[in-house]
């Protein structure tokens, strides 16, 4: 029991030397990512004893930049009138024999769709989240860190493989739905579905074989690129 205490003193130590460099406005990156690589691979009660404290530093490191954001029930409430004016807008398309207005609903319902199985899948494995923001135009979750660091590895894979999966769906659904009725749109989202799946396979592929990073951006803001790292580290690769 002492030297699991110790354990978890150790990185509570490090998570206090982080959390003061942020307030203080001199934090640079690094120590963040080398500390959240060993709670990773620490043992199960270290990493549920840091959870609040985990989530807690990942909010203000996340915050650092002016974010547009909501929180979860605005969220998603959003989420769910955004896919309901993706399915008006299809069906108004359908009706009038437009293109332009089936693909954009479809565009809406790929944009919409991702987040919420991934939001899905995570709380029922125990995942909580923060709030929603918007990455450009993309819709995205804010994990509550610490619950995701202290499930199981194969949990934490599972979370970020159903990430991968809300987009290339709908883009798959509605290339069903407009087959008949709108063969054009239909074919510009089968296109999209295959495009979505080629950048997931790049994103899980690359870091999988130790590349983290594609110019600027890192893979591990990507579910693909996260579940990849995850199951590098597990493997000891």
């Amino acid at each position: 029991m002492e030297i699991q205490e110790q354990a978890a003193d150790g990185l509570r130590g490090r998570l206090a030397a982080i959390e003061r460099a942020v307030d203080a406005g001199t934090y640079s990156p690094g120590p963040w990512q080398a500390l959240v690589r060993d709670i990773r691979n620490s043992m199960f009660f270290e990493r549920a004893a840091i959870a609040e404290d985990v989530s807690r530093i990942s909010r203000k490191l996340h915050l650092r930049k002016p974010r547009r954001r909501a929180s979860m029930n605005t969220g998603i409430l959003l989420e769910i009138l955004a896919t309901a004016l993706g399915g008006g807008l299809m069906i108004a398309g359908a009706a009038a024999q437009s293109v332009v207005l089936a693909f954009v609903g479809a565009l809406i319902w790929m944009a919409t769709f991702e987040p919420l199985v991934k939001l899905m899948a995570g709380r029922m494995m125990g995942v909580r989240y923060d709030y929603f923001y918007l990455l450009g135009i993309e819709p995205r979750l804010k994990m509550s860190y610490g619950t995701y660091l202290a499930r199981p590895r194969p949990i934490r894979i599972v979370v970020h493989l159903c990430g991968t999966i809300g987009s290339p769906l709908a883009a798959y659904l509605t290339c069903r739905m407009f087959s008949d009725s709108i063969p054009p749109a239909a074919a510009l989202c089968y296109g999209a579905f295959w495009i979505l799946i080629a950048i997931n396979a790049v994103n899980f592929a690359l870091p999988l074989i130790g590349f983290y990073r594609l110019g600027p951006m890192p893979f591990s803001i990507s579910s693909a690129g996260s579940a990849a790292i995850e199951i590098r580290e597990g493997w000891g690769w």
